[in-house]
């Protein structure tokens, strides 16, 4: 009998994994990450009493593993940087890189297994004996994006149960194994507090206080003044405190002068940027890529695009059709047809 880990948040999308990997005939040991405060949305004890309840409904053994160290250093320490540096970072494609994957790779927990798994709604596609992530069935609901970091010779040893279902689908199983799953889900970042602001986090976990500066025009002229730079994000337009017989849209963050760039709302449409640290699932035939999507972001439905790529695993891309708000620090992941194959984090866009 094969066995396989799987990792529980006491959500219903990850139960759910672990039941039907059970009712599939594996040997299946949960655990629970305990990442952070108990104050936190981040696998608090409510999670974890939740992850044990549903483990011994169905006959599993649970394991409660505490990465509140690694987590620190990885993930949150990693968000303050990149605020401050005048980026917009991703912890959850951080965490899923170095937390629930690699660290469980590496890191046995005192027991062997065959799998890994999750309850994200990701597929795993082969082709010419190489792995592949794609997008799940449930388009709306599908998360490769935040997976794409991961190194492609995991792909083989992991599972994920939910591939093939839509959200309605594993609500409908739950309801079936009579059990009530009655979190709401959130795309906030997990290890904030419920109302909390990244910048008020990010505040109180520093010394330094100085982050005053301009609001500028692109041609530099001076609107107005900023209490903290890194409160504003690319594309955003409520807030600034200037007006305009049309409105501004933050168009960069000048970490450097601790100015806030602003323009009007063709200035947040652009078409080139570069990545770096770019990652290949599949590697490039030729320095021009074409026939390819980019998602700038999770909640961006991926646009024709070109790519160059660059000496040093940078890469420069180059969108068929402008997008709105190409920011610094999220990732771009790169598609052939359904499935990803590579991924770089942005870092600067042509203005």
């Amino acid at each position: 009998m094969k066995r396989i880990a799987i990792g529980m948040s006491g959500g219903i999308d990850s139960s759910i994994a672990a039941y039907l990997l059970k009712k599939e005939g594996y040997d299946v040991i949960g655990f629970t990450l305990r990442l952070w405060e108990e104050s936190s949305r981040c696998c608090d004890r409510k999670d974890i009493y939740d992850a044990q309840i549903f483990s011994k409904k169905i006959g599993i053994k649970h394991y409660i593993i505490d990465l509140r160290d690694i987590f620190k250093k990885k993930v949150v320490d990693y968000f303050i940087e990149e605020y401050i540096k005048g980026r917009t970072p991703n912890p959850c494609v951080i965490c899923n890189q170095y937390i629930k994957f690699n660290y469980i790779f590496n890191n046995n927990m005192g027991f062997e297994f065959d799998y890994i798994a999750t309850g994200h709604y990701v597929s795993i596609k082969k082709e010419n004996g190489k792995f592949f992530l794609a997008r799940a069935k449930d388009k709306k609901k599908s998360q490769e994006y935040f997976l794409a970091r991961l190194k492609k010779e995991y792909l083989k040893k992991i599972i994920f149960p939910l591939s093939n279902l839509t959200k309605e689908e594993v609500k409908s199983i739950a309801k079936d194994i009579g059990f009530n799953f009655h979190k709401k889900e959130s795309q906030e970042i997990c290890f904030l507090k419920k109302g909390e602001k990244h910048y008020d986090f990010i505040l109180k976990r520093i010394d330094n206080n100085n982050f005053k500066g301009n609001i500028v025009e692109i041609d530099g002229n001076v609107l107005g003044r900023h209490n903290c730079y890194f409160k504003y994000t690319i594309g955003q337009r409520q807030g600034l405190g200037i007006s305009d017989a049309t409105p501004y849209y933050v168009v960069k963050i000048d970490s450097v002068n601790k100015n806030v760039i602003v323009g009007k709302k063709e200035d947040v449409f652009k078409s080139k940027f570069l990545i770096s640290q770019v990652y290949w699932y599949k590697n490039p035939s030729s320095n021009i890529i074409k026939d390819i999507k980019v998602r700038i972001r999770y909640n961006h439905p991926g646009e024709n695009a070109i790519l160059k790529v660059l000496p040093g695993k940078k890469a420069e891309i180059n969108f068929v059709s402008p997008q709105h708000a190409i920011t610094p620090g999220q990732l771009a992941v790169i598609y052939e047809n359904e499935k990803v194959i590579g991924s770089g984090w942005i870092t600067d866009v042509y203005i």
